[in-house]
């Protein structure tokens, strides 16, 4: 799958996984039961030094909802200029500016290498383009300075020595407008094709230094490599945190889209269908987690997944997407646990 239709595929997955939800995102029983819920873990995000809750916001989608996760003691937000074409950081900005800025750790990221899907103009991704950029970011989250900017989804390790994005770093750190700098990487796990391994990209971003931050993919089906990145990162004090921690997500949530529109009449694109076959050989690998801990739902299929990685020391923070208040509930209440056989 190209990016593109990576993103159109993960639309119709996020449709499909609100089918498993019983209760409406505004609902006030839902909200009666999220305001119990609080952060029982926090760890240290690398050479940052700062505090992070073990469970972290992915993307932010509606302000309610991320309002509910800042209350249960959330403190840390990912999310980028791409996320909504904008509208994700414009969330995080009406919901900050009624917060203490110095109490959140706010990433934001850009594209800047040619992904599947994606045409990048080289006049985009200039010293002056990127701080423009960065700016309008800033602007929409209502904010000063963010914590951390990233590369986001580089794939190759030719392109961790971009001259533009280290250049506007530089300056942006000397302006008073930045903290961090930091890499996001997908693998090949997202269904996106990779020029390079994520282990490779990540270990010789860590060679290089200059990375503080990482936004990665680790789970249950995609261990060595990544386990071996998280290592390197304890040693170099580098703060990891964490997306696509549940492998069977995006097959189980594009599987039941399919089925709602079949219910509805409506007309399956092709692309789809062949989205769920490929991801089908991801949910077949997934079956002995499955059996071994005895899930039978999607909602317990993630929680379990999550566990997984909480139960990793070198894990600072699990970024979720929340969907829902009982999503709220549900994974905000997961922070601290492990996964043990008595599951």
């Amino acid at each position: 799958m190209d990016r593109r239709h990576f993103l159109k595929s993960s639309a119709i997955g996020m449709a499909g996984a609100g089918m498993f939800r019983g209760k409406t995102l505004l609902g006030a029983e839902a909200r009666g039961e999220e305001e119990t819920v609080k952060i029982r873990e926090y760890r240290i995000l690398g050479r940052t030094g700062f505090k992070v809750s073990d469970i972290s916001s992915g993307g932010p989608g509606d302000e309610s909802l991320l309002n509910a996760l800042l209350d249960a003691g959330v403190n840390y937000i990912d999310t980028a200029e791409s996320y909504g074409n904008g509208r994700s950081e414009t969330i995080v900005g009406n919901v900050m500016k009624n917060r203490d800025r110095k109490s959140i750790f706010i990433t934001t990221k850009q594209i800047l290498t040619e992904l599947p899907g994606e045409s990048v103009k080289k006049e985009d991704v200039t010293k002056e383009a990127i701080i423009n950029r960065f700016h309008k970011s800033l602007e929409r989250m209502q904010t000063d300075y963010a914590d951390c900017l990233m590369m986001h989804g580089v794939d190759n390790v030719g392109d961790l020595n971009h001259e533009g994005f280290h250049a506007a770093v530089t300056q942006l750190k000397a302006d008073g407008r930045l903290k961090y700098a930091g890499i996001s990487n997908h693998g090949s796990f997202s269904g996106m094709t990779s020029k390079e391994p994520m282990g490779k990209v990540l270990l010789a971003a860590a060679e290089d230094g200059r990375f503080d931050v990482y936004l990665m993919t680790y789970n249950y089906l995609k261990q060595e490599q990544s386990e071996e990145v998280l290592r390197v990162c304890k040693e170099k004090k580098i703060g990891t945190t964490l997306m696509k921690t549940n492998p069977v997500a995006r097959y189980l949530g594009i599987k039941a889209g399919i089925e709602r529109l079949e219910k509805e009449g409506k007309e399956i694109p092709e692309f789809y269908r062949m989205g769920l076959i490929n991801l089908k050989e991801k949910y077949e690998k997934a079956e002995w987690f499955l059996k071994k801990y005895n899930l039978e739902n999607p909602a317990e299929m993630k929680e379990a997944a999550i566990k997984f990685c909480l139960d990793n020391p070198n894990v600072n923070s699990i970024c979720v997407s929340f969907q829902n208040f009982e999503d709220v509930t549900r994974y905000v209440g997961l922070s601290g646990q492990r996964l043990t056989a008595s599951d």
